[in-house]
């Protein structure tokens, strides 16, 4: 692999998650990079480079400019004439847009650059954006079959209970485990921690996943400023190195089946959610890191089966590994061996889809930094991983450590 310049994080900022119906895309945007830039004691001025998340409601919410999403932004901060670009990968935008402004600065482009996302959700359960019925496969899914996204979630949650007996209990102790640190974390949406009891007794929406058991939709916007390692002492004493932020997809033949479709080409010896362990695979190559490197996780929990499913990925551990975990209480946020989503995750904060990944890239940088108030860790910290699932088979993941 080509040998990149060293890449530091300096600045971070985040909108709360939650419904802000008085509040546009980019207005949310500002609040965030204004706070990314009180964190790093950076001007404006300063930053050399824009990569933007392209907002996904185009139909519903902001019109063009939920596409020109950076353009909009800029606009907005005061444009400085940077180059921008603004892309959708689904939920794993964040993600992607954070591997674009790392790019800019380790290829030698910029000194500085920033990713920001905004996201106004739609509201309820995500639905097509066009009624084309003749090349819109999401449009034609539903038609066909009425599915939810939380429907496929539920089949392959259904399959995991068949094949490595993933338990209701399981399920429920995900969301008991997630909502621990909610009430410590400001920019979370839902306060509350719940028993097992409570999520149990939640309303049934697809079976086995109760109402607790999967994420709202939320509005929210995030910012993450990042500039070369020699230069990141003129910003902060605490830079996070950037060891890896790759992007992944699925490889033909995986037993998943895929959002928009409603069957899989499985092939024997593929597995499921390649595009995860795709993605992964190339942050443990990049940043020369083994699963036992890591020391805390922020993952996409958009339901109890996300969570365990791509824990299983991101340790490159057998299905059902995850479960056993859980059950010894090695993930807890705040006091496991392996703490995951110390920030509440999206069981907490609801997801808010193109800044989700700045949302975890956020509570990285605030748990290795030792800044996370009462939700910090216990254990000692080094190195961090987040990585994101977007519809239809997109993916990204980063790993970042203490630079000082």
């Amino acid at each position: 692999m080509k040998k990149f310049r060293e890449v530091a994080i300096v600045g971070v900022g985040l909108h709360p998650w939650g419904v802000f119906a008085d509040r546009s895309m980019p207005e949310m945007a500002v609040e965030a990079i204004w706070e990314a830039l009180a964190d790093a004691k950076m001007e404006w001025r300063e930053v050399e480079s824009m990569a933007a998340g392209g907002y996904l409601w185009v139909s519903q919410r902001e019109g063009m400019f939920g596409i020109l999403s950076g353009t909009a932004i800029s606009s907005a901060m005061g444009g400085i004439g940077i180059p921008i670009t603004s892309c959708a990968n689904a939920c794993a935008t964040g993600g992607a847009i954070f591997r674009e402004a790392y790019l800019a600065v380790a290829s030698g482009l910029y000194d500085t650059s920033i990713a920001v996302a905004a996201d106004k959700s739609a509201g309820g359960f995500f639905r097509p954006q066009s009624q084309d019925t003749k090349f819109d496969l999401d449009y034609i899914r539903y038609v066909m079959t009425g599915e939810t996204n939380p429907a496929y979630w539920a089949m392959e949650c259904k399959r995991r209970m068949q094949d490595v007996g993933t338990t209701e209990e399981d399920l429920a102790m995900v969301k008991v485990l997630t909502s621990k640190p909610a009430p410590y974390n400001p920019k979370t949406r839902y306060k509350k921690v719940f028993t097992k009891e409570e999520v149990l007794n939640s309303a049934m929406v697809c079976d086995p996943l109760h109402l607790l058991e999967i994420c709202a939709t939320s509005d929210g916007a995030g910012a993450v400023i990042m500039c070369s390692l020699d230069k990141a002492k003129k910003y902060t004493s605490k830079p996070l190195l950037v060891e890896a932020a790759v992007i992944g997809s699925p490889t033909f033949g995986d037993n998943t089946v895929p959002l928009t479709y409603l069957s899989a080409y499985p092939r024997r010896g593929v597995g499921i959610l390649t595009e995860s362990r795709n993605a992964i695979a190339a942050a443990y190559k990049m940043s020369g890191r083994k699963p036992e490197d890591i020391d805390i996780i922020e993952l996409p929990d958009n339901s109890s089966w996300h969570y365990v499913a791509y824990l299983d990925c991101i340790l490159q551990a057998q299905d059902g590994e995850a479960e056993k975990m859980l059950r010894k209480g090695d993930v807890d946020p705040i006091d496991g061996k392996l703490p995951v989503c110390p920030s509440g995750g999206l069981g907490s904060c609801g997801e808010a889809v193109v800044a989700q990944g700045l949302f975890q890239i956020y509570e990285l940088v605030k748990q290795l930094r030792g800044e996370a108030g009462q939700r910090q860790v216990k254990k000692k910290l080094k190195v961090g991983l987040a990585q994101t699932y977007g519809y239809a088979g997109n993916n990204a993941a980063c790993i970042v450590s203490k630079a000082w």
